[in-house]
């Protein structure tokens, strides 16, 4: 496609994807399905009409800014005091949905290609979950704000800051990263101490003096670059940008502006960037593999669901919570998505010594889209369960 089709491409997206969208509700699917599947047809596996890097770069951009604008919504809906007294139940929730996909991770790459240094690569893809799939589905059973909600999104978090503290770790073991674990580690803690402060303290009074400005949508223009400066902040501090993104949300949540914030970022967000930033996932995918790369895709997906189902479910189940809303809470940590990606993507590198073959990318983003896909089904499935299928309630 030549570049200056890219926008008559953008409409196409947008356009195409709210109309499937709104078939698959009317049908009882996800919509979020809808507009991963029209990248699907849109790119390598279907049409390919995305060929060039300028229109990649392009659609990258504006799915970045999608993703960012829908952590920062989910933000919002966070209930903080919740999430405090939760905070040893969503530790413990992101340190099992680590660990359990590590090992399995490990153990089924390592079956496959015999290479310790590879196994620890594809045990640390399985690790971050990509929460803006989960959120997109909570959002659509109106289940957001729900205490599975507020959990997923917390162990999420956690769960980033966790895979990144051991990519650091693994990479400087392995030779492939320059920069030391203290500094590493003391650019997460840095942020987040600076982002609390900012966020408690600073936020509520930049909010008071933007209402006073004469100009039309001054405080939402104000919050949008406060949440974009947080996103900088947080890749900055080697975190994705949807962590930061997340946490200007949840401060400016617990403002009184927090409902017209809302309805003016949602309206921003779901006309445009969010819908570009799911196609984007489909966009990405390529589902044309060898029928070796189809043996280990599928090996490793399957590891990947069931890590994280029963990784974080169980350890939910553990620490009190019903049958069914540990499952729930499974089911929403199951997504892979950037984090997995530039893993993979720096592990095939030749700059940081090709650990992985660049043939087997195709294999990550298969299970990428494959977790997004089953998510939004699961999380159906067990919010539908009646409560006595609950073996106990949540303590």
């Amino acid at each position: 496609m030549a570049e200056e089709n890219i926008l008559i491409f953008i409409a196409l997206i947008i356009i195409l994807a709210k109309i499937l969208a709104d078939l698959f509700i009317r049908v009882g699917l996800p919509p979020v399905l809808a507009m991963i599947l029209i990248g699907i047809l849109f790119g390598p596996t279907g049409f390919n009409l995305i060929r060039t890097p300028h229109d990649h770069l392009i659609i990258h951009f504006l799915a970045k800014v999608g993703v960012i604008l829908l952590l920062f919504m989910a933000g919002l809906d966070t209930d903080l005091s919740r999430m405090k007294k939760m905070g040893g139940n969503t530790f413990m929730i992101a340190l099992g949905g680590v660990i359990l996909p590590f090992i399995a991770g490990f153990g089924i790459s390592y079956l496959f290609f015999k290479s310790v240094n590879v196994a620890l690569v594809f045990g640390l893809i399985l690790t971050a979950t990509s929460v803006s799939v989960s959120v997109m589905a909570l959002m659509d059973l109106k289940k957001l704000d729900s205490v599975e909600g507020n959990t997923i999104l917390g162990a999420a978090i956690i769960d980033d800051i966790i895979g990144i503290v051991m990519l650091t770790f693994l990479f400087s073991i392995l030779g492939l990263k320059q920069q030391s674990l203290v500094l590493s580690l003391g650019k997460i803690v840095g942020f987040l101490v600076i982002s609390f402060a900012v966020g408690i303290f600073l936020i509520p009074q930049i909010l008071k003096y933007a209402r006073l400005l004469k100009v039309e949508k001054a405080v939402v223009t104000i919050v949008l670059g406060v949440m974009f400066a947080f996103a900088w902040a947080a890749e900055y501090a080697e975190i994705a940008a949807i962590t930061g993104a997340y946490l200007t949300g949840m401060f400016v949540g617990r403002t009184k502006l927090k409902k017209r914030i809302e309805g003016e970022v949602l309206t921003l967000g779901h006309s445009l960037f969010i819908a570009l930033f799911f196609v984007s996932i489909g966009l990405e995918t390529n589902l044309r593999l060898s029928s070796k790369d189809i043996i280990f895709a599928g090996a490793i997906t399957i590891v990947a669901v069931l890590g994280k189902l029963f990784g974080s479910g169980l350890i939910a189940w553990w620490r009190g919570f019903s049958w069914n809303r540990s499952m729930v809470i499974g089911s929403g940590m199951i997504p892979r998505g950037e984090v997995a990606l530039i893993i993979a993507t720096i592990a095939a590198s030749p700059k940081h010594g090709g650990l992985i073959n660049l043939d087997y990318l195709s294999a990550v983003v298969f299970m990428v889209i494959i977790s997004a896909f089953v998510t939004p089904f699961l999380l159906k499935y067990f919010f539908k369960l009646p409560p006595q299928n609950r073996l106990k309630e949540e303590r």
